[in-house]
Parts: structure tokens; sequence; C-alpha cells
């Protein structure tokens, strides 16, 4: 029951704040958000979130030492995270979140 108003306190606070772009959380608009993250010496990433139900995509390398990919997802807010090489990474710039285990996740806001 905590954790549930947790999750909507930072829901209110971060749907409030993500009117535009705010510094350190991600936010998109549609149905197609890019997720990146810079793993020059990694072999394999994927991006894994409630998006999904915690099932995660693999993400293509890119030629500077970055891992992307464009995911369909839809609007609302969620928690996600990076497996780099089987680790657990979250992004630069995002809010995060407890994520109930000990962890931390990043914060995603898909608006309409």
């Amino acid at each position: 029951m905590e954790a549930r108003a947790h999750r909507r306190k930072v829901s209110r606070t971060v749907l409030a704040v993500c009117g535009g772009f705010a510094l350190g959380l991600a936010c998109a608009r549609g149905r197609e958000v890019l997720f990146r993250i810079h793993a020059p010496v990694a072999a394999a990433v994927s991006v894994c979130g409630s998006f999904r139900d915690w099932r995660c995509v693999p993400l293509v390398r890119g030629p500077r030492g970055e891992f992307w990919g464009r995911l369909a997802v839809s609007p609302g807010l969620y928690e996600y995270g990076f497996r780099v090489d089987g680790r657990w990474r979250l992004g630069r710039g995002a809010a995060q979140v407890d994520d109930g285990f000990g962890g931390r996740n990043d914060l995603l806001l898909v608006r309409r």
C-alpha cells in the first residue's frame, strides 16, 4: 500500500513538471520513443521497462559507441533501465525512482 501511494505522488509530480521538457526527466510525445545509451565497450545492450512488462528489447550499436532503438510506447508514466552486458544501468538525465527492491529505475513520461 505504501509503494502505491509513493507511485501516485511521483506520478503527480512528474506529470506537473512535464508540461515541456524538464531537466532530469525523460519526456516524449506520441507513440515512438528513442532510447539511447553510451556504452562503447559493451557487447550487448537492451532496454527494459514497464512499458513492455519488463521484457527487454535489444538495441542497435551505433558508430560512436552508442546503442539505440525506437520503440512504440503508449501514453503513460513508465519505469525503465538498460541491461548492459547483463548488468542493470540507468541512463543520464532522467528522473529516477526507487524500484522497491533496493535499486533504482529511470522514469519516462509519454504524453498524448
